[in-house]
């Protein structure tokens, strides 16, 4: 099927219809996690990963993609007129975009599968080649496609949305909305967006997904103003919700009005984002002048948790905690005892450990569960199939990466843990224990107010530079709020950041600590820990921050290598192995006290 229908694209183009099409995994509202019925670049060439683009022309095609995704690419594109391109520093997307292409060609876009800035971007480098556009043909993709199973449809809308508790909650949507207009400028009268995580901010709703889904976020539209709002919602609202909304002055509309509202709002002052909304909006607004775009503030607002967030946020990683203690405990003594488990079963005994564990502030998973062991785990977003998936076995070592949405926030963790019934060999350890140290190293650094990410991520990698190793992603993201676990602006990571001031840490902001070493085809370590950035001190050389680790998880004893942890991991590990054991200890069953009394032994100062 997937051949078939990427043969048809390479016959629009041979019937002269297109000259090449560039198409990117998303959806209609450009959220990160795009559901596989919805992923036409899986549908086309067979590749899985969440992030990346296509640009198919009559000869020869081009999947991009970033580090993270490179080893997964070239072993899942078995068409070898698809050529890989990894986008870093050296590599540019619309760059190699204009040099694919030749002047007067016309090149299809996904309107409503694109941002308007990514658009505006390709024509401005592509106008001295005089290139055409058209839109892409939804028709093909519709004919190839399966139709979607009509019960599976039903159960879709009937998913049972949620408002966030009062007590997890700082901000109605009232005071969300007036701090929204107070950070626009030119006095606008509505704000338009189609960002999923910027409305379930603002309305306060979330949903219960589908089972073995991880999206708590409502599909809507939002068309914000002081006075009235409209909210143009994909799923059933019941009653108490829709009185909620009514008194904080939103509307609930029909979800297919939006597209028709908009052309209501061709004279009115308006503000859009061009970067995180579809291009097939800004047609719709028929929009001439640049004045109508605005950065969006709510990215700035929502990562800024109130004082009820953050005792959500410490409530959920306590909880998750308990899950995967006793989860990678189970893990550990199934392997131990001969049974055969798979990566797959594995997956679902962590997502069911949490949903068992913590019934009532239980939502989802945050994100699709990793469970690779050995060569899988250098595949940084590898996540097992039900069928195929490996058989774990005594000789290895696993990588889980999970998360959990709660009714009080969410969670993002990486354990790798050993697997051997003998000693780790001694490479594999030097390698973890690198990566520990990295992790600790960002964890207890204090720094001055007004550094930004890029500029703190060498504290992390330079443990792992000075043995002339790296690894090919961000050292740290921003986590959602029972939302998106991946958020801006906050990001730790190499590079310089176009807007630089946007990237500061700031205080109440929650970050992942997660370095990693990988070995194609040997295996992977990744670590990570949820990190808050707090005030620490004021001097006189002005305010410090530092982070409060939030994640409460052992790290695998038998992967330490102790001559090799730093006095700063030492004292780290020490703290954080008491706090756990505290925390944690009377949780757990008689078996798991006592492996995590082993887990969290003290270490000894280094000799050295």
């Amino acid at each position: 099927m997937k051949s078939n229908l990427f043969d048809k694209h390479i016959e629009l183009i041979k019937n002269k219809t297109c000259d090449a099409i560039f198409l990117c995994v998303s959806n209609e509202h450009l959220y990160e996690f795009t559901k596989i019925d919805e992923n036409i670049i899986n549908e086309l060439v067979g590749f899985t990963g969440d992030t990346a683009s296509l640009l198919i022309t009559e000869y020869k095609s081009y999947l991009y993609v970033d580090g993270r995704f490179t080893v997964q690419a070239k072993k899942e594109i078995k068409n070898k007129n698809i050529k890989i391109i990894e986008i870093n520093k050296k590599e540019n997307i619309i760059c190699d975009l204009c040099d694919r292409l030749s002047i007067n060609d016309k090149l299809m876009l996904d309107y409503k599968k694109i941002s308007a800035e990514t658009v505006f971007n390709i024509k401005e480098n592509l106008k001295n080649k005089n290139i055409r556009f058209a839109a892409y043909n939804e028709n093909l993709v519709k004919q190839f496609v399966k139709a979607p199973n009509k019960i599976g449809e039903k159960e879709k809308n009937l998913q049972e949305l949620f408002l966030l508790k009062q007590k997890y909650v700082s901000k109605t949507p009232k005071i969300k909305i007036k701090e929204l207009f107070d950070k626009l400028e030119n006095n606008f009268k509505y704000y338009i967006t189609s960002n999923l995580e910027e409305i379930a901010y603002i309305t306060n709703i979330r949903k219960y997904p589908d089972m073995n889904d991880s999206m708590v976020l409502p599909t809507a539209f939002i068309i914000a103003s002081k006075e009235h709002s409209a909210l143009y919602i994909k799923e059933n609202i019941n009653a108490s919700i829709q009185k909620y909304l009514m008194n904080n002055n939103i509307e609930v509309k029909k979800y297919d009005d939006f597209y028709y509202d908009l052309t209501l709002f061709a004279n009115k002052s308006y503000a859009i984002d061009p970067k995180i909304n579809n291009y097939y909006i800004i047609k719709k607004l028929h929009i001439k002048n640049k004045f109508h775009f605005i950065k969006s503030p709510l990215n700035y607002i929502m990562s800024i948790k109130g004082p009820k967030e953050i005792e959500g946020l410490k409530l959920c990683n306590l909880l998750d905690g308990i899950a995967i203690t006793k989860a990678i405990y189970e893990i550990k003594d199934r392997i131990k005892n001969g049974e055969k488990l798979s990566e797959f079963d594995i997956a679902n005994i962590v997502d069911e450990k949490r949903k068992i564990t913590n019934p009532d502030y239980y939502v989802s998973k945050s994100f699709e569960t990793i469970v690779a062991f050995n060569e899988n785990a250098a595949i940084c977003h590898y996540a097992p199939e039900r069928v195929g998936s490996k058989i774990v076995s005594k000789n290895g070592i696993l990588l889980i990466d999970s998360g959990g949405n709660y009714i009080c926030g969410t969670t993002d963790i990486t354990r790798t843990i050993s697997l051997y019934n003998n000693k780790v060999p001694k490479i594999i350890k030097r390698h973890y224990t690198l990566v520990l140290n990295a992790l600790i190293k960002l964890a207890v650094q204090k720094f001055p107010y007004g550094l930004t990410g890029s500029e703190i991520d060498i504290v992390s990698r330079a443990e792992l530079y000075n043995k002339y190793l790296d690894f090919k992603h961000g050292t740290g993201h921003g986590i959602g709020y029972v939302s998106n676990v991946h958020e801006g602006p906050n990001r730790i990571g190499p590079g310089i950041v176009k807007d630089y001031k946007e990237n500061i840490l700031e205080p109440c902001q929650l970050t992942s600590d997660e370095p990693g070493l990988y070995f194609e085809d040997k295996y992977g370590i990744r670590l990570e820990n949820d990190l808050l950035t707090s005030f620490d001190k004021e001097t006189q050389y002005g305010d410090f921050l530092k982070f409060e680790t939030l994640t409460l998880c052992p790290f695998d004893r038998d992967m330490i290598d102790e001559n090799l942890l730093t006095d700063d991991s030492i004292k780290f590990l020490n703290i954080y192995n008491r706090e756990i054991y505290k925390k944690l200890y009377n949780k757990l069953d008689k078996n798991e006290k006592k492996w995590l009394k082993y887990d969290t032994k003290q270490f000894k100062r280094s000799k050295k």
